[in-house]
């Protein structure tokens, strides 16, 4: 009996959780997402792969808050799925991060550091404030939980492209930015798995 009503009282609580879960993940959405524009941007037209990969595992981010928002109005074997989805697009985002990286490093380009710093050091703030707001959502959800790794990781990733343009910036290191960028993506190549696995387990 006592059984049954934890139970009942753990199904309500989540019930309960899904109207906020939805409010913060859409807004977690748009931030991320306009972000993610202004950073591709930034990257490209700052020559900095560390900010161009911070912006792809931004469009990541951006994937795993749409399909977290998605799942809540699916079936919780769909959500599963979707959970699988969403950790195996993280995989494929950090091998292609690392294989641009190795490129880099075989040829480095000159990047303009300065504005690419105040683009990184944005990012961090955008991240920041994402990952605070996804505190408070429901991370017994595999989705939610996974999107919220997402946000974690692409947290770390803006702190790595800030020390790889200081470094450019006040020392002229040009093979920081690839070293910066295959660090990340082998973060994001962890996450990802352990989203995964995660994911597969229980499947």
């Amino acid at each position: 009996m006592s059984e049954h009503h934890s139970h009942e009282h753990h199904d309500h609580s989540s019930h309960e959780h899904i109207p906020q879960d939805k409010k913060i993940l859409a807004l977690s959405f748009a931030i991320i997402t306009g972000f993610m524009i202004v950073e591709f941007i930034g990257g490209y037209w700052f020559n900095s792969l560390a900010l161009m990969a911070d912006a792809g595992h931004m469009a990541n981010d951006s994937l795993s808050l749409f399909l977290a928002l998605l799942a809540l109005f699916l079936s919780t074997q769909k959500q599963r799925y979707i959970a699988l989805l969403n950790s195996g697009s993280l995989i494929v985002v950090a091998l292609m991060i690392l294989v641009e990286a190795i490129q880099r490093w075989q040829n480095p380009i000159e990047m303009m550091a300065l504005p690419m710093l105040g683009v990184a050091s944005l990012g961090l703030l955008v991240n920041l404030f994402v990952a605070k707001i996804m505190l408070n959502s429901d991370h017994d959800n595999l989705n939610i939980k996974a999107a919220y790794l997402h946000v974690l990781t692409d947290l770390f990733g803006s702190i790595i492209a800030i020390l790889s343009g200081l470094s450019t910036y006040f020392l002229g290191w040009l093979w920081v930015d690839p070293l910066a960028s295959m660090i990340l993506s082998i973060l994001v190549l962890k996450s990802g798995i352990g989203a995964f696995r995660l994911a597969l387990k229980n499947t």
